[in-house]
């Protein structure tokens, strides 16, 4: 892992011995840690928490003979000087036996999202098709799952079609309100890979005609155990992108999309949040699927667009 200038400079780097090392000293007794990938959160006080790759052997699970090596993620949380200060183990938290998609890629861990309110972590696995809140207290939280957003999970789903309009193999859970705990607005893309449609029928890479993309914006209701869609762009078939993408709450109250997957290009959208969404503005981009966008504000002190 390493963080560069805007010049390409390399400004500080740690490899996975070194990690895996600090861990070890520090009393860590989890799986061996093999690669840090999809997203880094960084912390108001500093602190870095990063999604880091481990596996671990199972023999004989339900449906699978002989041995599985079971691919799943750790949470580790860094301090300004790159010591790894709290972790958080899959493997300790999640039945090995629920795997919806993609086993033995077992969660496919690919987004962590902090809130500031309570001090927790928002944490997106597309394998399982789940958004969950776990216990993380700025360091001082044993890790408990607090609530799980998705088909199976312990959130009833509000003004919405259980289990078809559950999000399903999720990228990029964002803020839509200012709270992020007790009542909040929580969106994110939901690309439907692993859609359970209406007539039981379950969504994979092609769509099958029927497939869809969606962005909800869910209002969690943390006391009631609730989620209710207050938001719900609906795409078309046509534009089913069961991978990638992200979305952004604008200051102007619109909300951004990226549908990452669309054969080989991509297309990015502004839309107004309301009830039919409305095209603001569009990009799109040929020969390349744009994993994440992101609107910028000026790199210029003093300048604003």
């Amino acid at each position: 892992m390493l963080f560069r200038s805007l010049a390409g400079d390399t400004i500080r780097q740690i490899d996975m011995q070194q990690l895996n090392d600090r861990l070890r000293a520090r009393g860590y007794k989890g799986p061996v840690l093999e690669m840090v990938h999809h997203d880094v959160e960084v912390l108001p006080n500093g602190h870095m928490i990063v999604i880091a790759t481990a596996t671990r052997d199972y023999t004989n699970l339900p449906g699978h003979p002989g041995t599985s090596r079971v691919i799943g993620d750790v949470l580790v949380d860094l301090d300004p000087n790159w010591q790894p200060v709290w972790t958080w183990n899959e493997f300790d938290h999640l039945d090995v036996n629920r795997h919806p998609k993609d086993f033995p890629d077992w969660t496919h861990t690919n987004a962590v999202l902090y809130t500031k309110d309570d001090g927790n972590l928002i944490v997106s696995m597309r394998s399982q098709s789940w958004v969950m809140k776990i216990d993380y207290r700025n360091g001082q939280g044993t890790g408990k799952i607090l609530w799980t957003l998705g088909n199976g999970g312990d959130l009833r789903l509000i003004n919405g079609q259980a289990p078809q309009d559950w999000n399903y193999g999720q990228h990029n859970p964002q803020l839509f309100s200012d709270a992020d705990s007790g009542v909040f607005d929580l969106g994110m893309m939901d690309n439907g890979y692993g859609r359970i449609l209406a007539d039981g029928k379950e969504c994979g890479t092609k769509g099958a005609g029927k497939c869809y993309t969606t962005v909800p914006i869910y209002r969690i209701d943390e006391d009631a155990k609730t989620a209710t869609l207050v938001f719900h762009k609906v795409f078309p078939p046509a534009q089913y992108s069961y991978w990638g993408g992200s979305v952004q709450r604008l200051a102007n109250g619109d909300v951004e999309i990226d549908l990452c997957s669309q054969s080989n290009n991509s297309d990015i959208w502004e839309v107004t949040r309301a009830a039919d969404p409305q095209t603001v503005w569009h990009m799109h981009v040929e020969g390349t699927n744009d994993y994440r966008t992101q609107r910028l504000g000026s790199l210029y002190p003093g300048v604003t667009w």
